[in-house]
C-alpha cells in the first residue's frame, strides 16, 4: 500500500508538486499522466525515497521498493549476464530467481552483450529484469514502454499484469491512454504540480463531459462534438474518442 497525504515538492522557489493526496491499495496499478514537468517523476521519487518532500508526509507498508525509470540505469561496461548477476550478488538473489527472470524477458540470447550493444527495447528488458529480482511489493515504473518496440512493450505490460495478480502495488507514469485503459485500476490526472482528477478511468468520463472527433461524409470534415450530439449528424463515416491527455489539453487552452 502506498499512502500520501498533502505531500509537497519545492526546488528554490518553485513547487513542483501541490499538496498530492492519494492511496493505493495491494493490487492496484495507479496510472499516472499529465504533460511534461507536471511532477510525475517527482512523485515516483519521493515515494521511492530517492529525494524527501518538502512538506506532507508517505506511508508504505512495505520497503521492498523497485524503481524503474524511462531510460535504464545499467553497468555499461558489464555484459547483461554480468549485469544481472552484480545486482543479484548485492540483494541476495537465488540463482532460480535470476533464471526467471532472463527467461520471462527473453534475454538469453543477449547474455554476452553489453548494454550498449542492446536496443531500447532489451535494455528496458534488462532493467526490469534487475529491478524484479528482489520480488517488491512495490513498483514505480516511469514510463517504460516509451519509445519501444512492439514485442518489449508486449512483455512489460503482461509482466506488470503478472504483478498486479500477485498484489503488487504499482504507480505507472505513461503518455498512452492505452496502457491506462488496459492496466490501470485509477488514474491520477496532474496538471502544473497539482491534483486534477484521482479515480477510475469510468469515473473520469462520468465526472468530465465526454467528447469525440467525428468525420462526416459530405466533405470528410472532422468535428470535435459532445456525445449527446451525435444524434444530430445523419452522415457520419468515423467515430474517434478523444483520449484523456488530449482532452486535459483542450481542458488546459480553454477549450
Amino acid at each position: 500500500m502506498i499512502e500520501l497525504f498533502s505531500v509537497s515538492k519545492r526546488y528554490k522557489k518553485d513547487w513542483v508538486v501541490k499538496d498530492i493526496s492519494f492511496s493505493a491499495l495491494d493490487g492496484e496499478v495507479i496510472g499516472i499522466i499529465g504533460r511534461n514537468g507536471c511532477g510525475k517523476s517527482t512523485i515516483l521519487k519521493m515515494v521511492a525515497g530517492i529525494i524527501r518532500p518538502t512538506r506532507g508526509k508517505i506511508k508504505l507498508n512495505s520497503n521492498l521498493i523497485s524503481y524503474i525509470p524511462e531510460k535504464p540505469v545499467l553497468i555499461p561496461e558489464l555484459t547483461l549476464e554480468e549485469n544481472i548477476g552484480y545486482f543479484a550478488s548485492i540483494r541476495n538473489v537465488s540463482k532460480e530467481k535470476i533464471d526467471k527472470e532472463i527467461e520471462y524477458f527473453q534475454l538469453s540470447s543477449h547474455l554476452k552483450k553489453r548494454p550498449m550493444e542492446l536496443s531500447k527495447g532489451l535494455q528496458q528488458r534488462l532493467s526490469m529484469a534487475v529491478a524484479l529480482l528482489i520480488d517488491p511489493d512495490i513498483v514505480l515504473l516511469d514510463e517504460p514502454t516509451s519509445g519501444l518496440d512492439a514485442e518489449s512493450k508486449k512483455l512489460i505490460l503482461n509482466r506488470i499484469k503478472e504483478l498486479k495478480m500477485n498484489k503488487k502495488t504499482i504507480l505507472y507514469v505513461t503518455h498512452d491512454d492505452e496502457e491506462i485503459e488496459k492496466i490501470c485500476d485509477k488514474v491520477l490526472i496532474l496538471n502544473k504540480g497539482v491534483k486534477v482528477f484521482f479515480g477510475s478511468v469510468e469515473d473520469f468520463w462520468m465526472k468530465y463531459e465526454r467528447f469525440v472527433y467525428v468525420t462526416l461524409a459530405k466533405d470528410k470534415e472532422t468535428k470535435l462534438v459532445r456525445i449527446e450530439d451525435l444524434k444530430n449528424f445523419e452522415d457520419i463515416v468515423h467515430i474517434r474518442s478523444v483520449g484523456i491527455r488530449e482532452y486535459l489539453g483542450g481542458l488546459e487552452n480553454g477549450k
